[in-house]
């Protein structure tokens, strides 16, 4: 029977191999697979698993009317506002503003085209708040979306 700490580490990673470089007894790069052991699978698995309780945690706030859907689209794409702003050509503060139910909900048409164009989304999906799966969770990029 399995050890319940290598089971843990299997769901962990999901089986995941990479491939890693060490160096042999003559000094020569030797090729090596590695396995569902490595650390760094255990971090990144670690990390999309914080991600996905933010972006839920931005789902459950703009349900209550607590943020704009551009917080969600700014969560799932890893973006602060600054970040947006520059991306975007707008001050900082008026992205943090835009974060605003009620500010967003006036928006002009033109500043809603520049944030559905960058977060490829349709103005009318931001209008009405339908929140679109991020383009890395989209099955043409190769991995399934489930909700």
């Amino acid at each position: 029977m399995e050890s319940t700490d290598e089971s843990a580490e299997k769901d962990i990673a999901d089986n995941i191999t990479t491939v890693s470089y060490i160096t042999d007894e003559e000094g020569n790069q030797e090729r090596v697979s590695s396995s569902y052991r490595q650390p760094v699978n255990v971090v990144n698995h670690q990390a999309w698993q914080e991600i996905e309780k933010q972006t839920a945690r931005s789902k459950r706030r703009i349900q209550a009317g607590q943020i704009s859907c551009l917080h969600y689209y700014m969560t799932v794409n890893q973006m602060t506002a600054g970040l947006l702003a520059k991306y975007t050509g707008q001050s900082g503060f008026m992205v943090r503003f835009h974060l605003l139910p009620f500010v967003f909900t006036r928006l002009r048409r033109k500043t809603l085209e520049i944030y559905a164009d960058f977060f490829k989304v349709g103005v009318e999906d931001l209008v009405h708040g339908n929140l679109k799966p991020p383009i890395y969770q989209q099955p043409e990029h190769g991995r399934h979306v489930v909700d």
